[in-house]
């Protein structure tokens, strides 16, 4: 049986994705005010807004499969008062305070408080992209933490989570410019997104295959790798994740026609999602295949 449940999945998910935002808008906060970038990507108001907003309905979101994972919201709340400092509480501390930015920059979004977001660009994005960096490290620290599955005792595991938390918060930010209508052409931004997300996606796929051969080269885990690539999560791994997850955006990233590129920055978003959601719940079904949960492969193991 698998240690965690799909909630667990969706937070991991929806918390990288958030976390993933809050960076990549932070970014482009600092890189859009004219005090503080010598060159602006000129990105308008009404993207702020749609991208603030959809960046803290995901952090809410995320929020709200955690606490309900834990059953009560008591349990939640004694994450943030446990006087002694883990993983877990710095983890909700930056959950939390990436709420409640994200909230910051979406109501001076939302109500057109021009001033109020130019006072806050430089010392608002520095702290975002901080917390959000936080954020989509911690979802792949929270497994690598679990000492009882073999197959996530790795810092290939942090990373990768990081590197998918990173292109699912730049695919929002894709997906909101697809519903932007501006006069400003959005072409310098659009490549510029496109081309960082790329980057990320290849250096994903590298750490996605080194995750793989360590897996096949552990002992303790090599059915766990077995599972993804040739046994029964064969088909989840390398249609949602592979395929979908990594060849197609970077396939359509490279070939965007700036005509029609509002349906195919929404194709780019979808697969990155899908991919994304398809990382978290392999790397948590792999944990039914791992040495440590099932007592006749332990004992194997031992007699080996």
């Amino acid at each position: 049986m698998d240690i965690f449940g799909p909630l667990i999945v969706y937070y991991l998910f929806l918390g990288g994705m958030g976390g993933g935002a809050l960076l990549s808008i932070s970014c482009l906060e600092l890189a859009n005010a004219p005090r503080i970038a010598s060159r602006r990507l000129y990105l308008p108001r009404e993207f702020f807004a749609r991208a603030w907003a959809a960046c803290v309905v995901v952090l809410g979101l995320a929020i709200a499969c955690l606490v309900a994972d834990l059953g009560r919201a008591d349990r939640a709340l004694a994450l943030f008062v446990s006087p002694a400092p883990s993983t877990i509480t710095v983890g909700a501390w930056s959950l939390a305070a990436a709420l409640v930015l994200a909230v910051v920059f979406a109501a001076a979004s939302l109500l057109d408080c021009g001033r109020l977001r130019e006072r806050i660009a430089l010392a608002g994005g520095v702290v975002g992209a901080i917390a959000g960096v936080v954020v989509i490290a911690y979802t792949g620290v929270l497994l690598n933490g679990a000492a009882a599955v073999l197959a996530w005792q790795t810092p290939l595991l942090v990373a990768l989570f990081s590197l998918s938390g990173a292109s699912c918060g730049i695919a929002l930010c894709l997906s909101s410019l697809a519903f932007v209508e501006s006069r400003v052409p959005l072409v310098s931004p659009i490549y510029a997104l496109a081309c960082a997300d790329s980057a990320i996606v290849v250096l994903e796929a590298v750490c996605l295959a080194a995750y793989v051969v360590w897996l096949m080269l552990s002992p303790g885990s090599h059915d766990a790798a077995c599972a993804l690539v040739a046994g029964s999560l064969r088909w989840k791994f390398w249609l949602a994740l592979v395929v979908a997850g990594l060849v197609l955006p970077y396939v359509m990233e490279r070939f965007i026609t700036y005509g029609n590129s509002r349906t195919q920055l929404l194709w780019v978003a979808l697969c990155v999602f899908v991919g994304g959601l398809a990382l978290r719940s392999l790397i948590v079904d792999i944990s039914a295949f791992d040495v440590t949960q099932a007592a006749s492969l332990a004992m194997s193991l031992v007699l080996m």
